[in-house]
């Protein structure tokens, strides 16, 4: 194969990767911003799994999905199961810290003071979002350091991303930006949905699943960014 080949061969597959990946961190961030709808119930937790998250296991996280899986079987069994993961969700992300797992990084980068949020990294994401001429939609009233901002972020990142020049600098942006705006809090996050202990296991299994894809879609990025340019 000579260089002209791979380097198509490497364009194409970016693209494609680009496109799932911008998927993902879409459903990810959906599932964070807002109560699951009736409609949304309905139509993907099918068969007792999440059905765009179906492919996750390819990755590694395949007992990260077994356990979304089963705490979503539990909930199919109930009468009213999206009511019963609503006030879950109410439980977790819409009261305080020490009841649920208030899903801010700056609730976690300013822990013991008397007003954790809209610090320094609500104010970094915006920085984000402004140098990428983005903005918040006005009906998410959530400072911009709210996990469904940066994961929207990268679903946008990705999907701009995937036509670009050079990829090794998109992946190496993209990483650098997993590094500065969720994996610093993303792990105490996912350890505070356990420690709040809901009903039932469903946002905790999320938030496992979804430090695992961060961490994974990390490695990949890494990968491409040192090896996009590279001839055999």
């Amino acid at each position: 194969m000579n260089a002209p080949e791979q380097t198509a061969l490497e364009r194409t597959e970016w693209q494609l990767a680009s496109a799932q990946r911008s998927r993902l961190y879409g459903w990810f961030s959906a599932l964070y911003a807002l109560e699951v709808s009736e409609e949304t119930f309905r139509t993907h937790f099918a068969n007792g799994r999440f059905a765009p998250f179906a492919g996750l296991g390819e990755l590694g996280l395949s007992a990260e999905l077994n356990r979304l899986d089963t705490a979503i079987a539990s909930l199919r069994a109930l009468p009213l199961p999206r009511l019963e993961l609503a006030a879950d969700y109410a439980q977790l992300f819409l009261l305080d810290a020490k009841t649920g797992a208030l899903p801010y990084a700056s609730a976690y980068e300013g822990e013991g003071t008397a007003s954790p949020l809209y610090g320094a990294a609500e104010a970094r994401m915006r920085e984000f979002l402004a140098a990428h001429e983005l903005a918040i939609e006005p009906g998410f009233r959530e400072p911009a350091d709210h996990l469904a901002v940066p994961l929207a972020f990268m679903a946008d990142l990705a999907e701009r991303d995937a036509s670009g020049e050079d990829i090794a600098a998109a992946a190496k942006g993209q990483a650098d930006f997993l590094r500065a705006a969720l994996l610093g809090w993303l792990p105490r996050f996912a350890e505070r949905c356990r420690q709040a202990r809901p009903q039932f296991d469903f946002y905790p299994a999320l938030a496992m699943l979804l430090l695992g894809f961060v961490r994974a879609d990390l490695a990949f990025l890494d990968d491409v960014a040192a090896s996009a340019h590279a001839v055999p």
